[in-house]
């Protein structure tokens, strides 16, 4: 019949119905926009039922410590405050029906989140927008502007909605 569009085979199909992103990370600090981050996220892990990672990146203790004991306050320190951060990802992972993996790092976060995502095959690398603001980022550039520029994977840039005027 003219006008008909030919059948795809199988293969095509299952080409096309394949998940877009099979390997999901986000970088979590807890903040609002890592929130955001994490939140969408987990929503995507779940449509496209792909493998879901929150990485905490910390800034590296200081090699030479002031007072005695205080590299081990901070170490001892920068685990609490992950055990709080993987509570918070238990916690979405749970409200969005997923399964969330959690890691830490110490280093530049942009840095330690390219290579995390490289070295684990991730296909999409998720991370919230800073609350800093313009001059600020221009200063030090930001750290999502930097993952951007640098993964060998897509990214997501999560923006916090507007406050609404009221």
């Amino acid at each position: 019949m003219a006008g008909r569009r030919p059948r795809r085979s199988q293969v095509e199909s299952e080409q096309v119905m394949m998940p877009m992103f099979k390997k999901i990370l986000v970088g979590y600090d807890g903040s609002k926009g890592g929130k955001a981050a994490l939140e969408r996220a987990a929503v995507a892990a779940k449509h496209y039922n792909a493998e879901l990672t929150a990485l905490w990146v910390r800034q590296p203790l200081p090699r030479h410590a002031d007072l005695p004991g205080e590299p081990e306050g901070e170490a001892e320190a920068a685990q609490d405050y992950f055990a709080e951060r993987k509570v918070e990802v238990e916690e979405v992972a749970k409200r969005f029906g997923v399964s969330i993996r959690c890691e830490n790092r110490s280093g530049h976060a942009a840095k330690v989140m390219v290579n995390f995502a490289k070295e684990g095959n991730y296909d999409l690398i998720v991370i919230g927008h800073s609350d800093h603001s313009e001059l600020w980022g221009r200063l030090l550039g930001d750290t999502a502007d930097r993952i951007s520029d640098h993964a060998h994977c897509s990214v997501l840039i999560v923006k916090q909605p507007e406050k609404e005027v009221q």
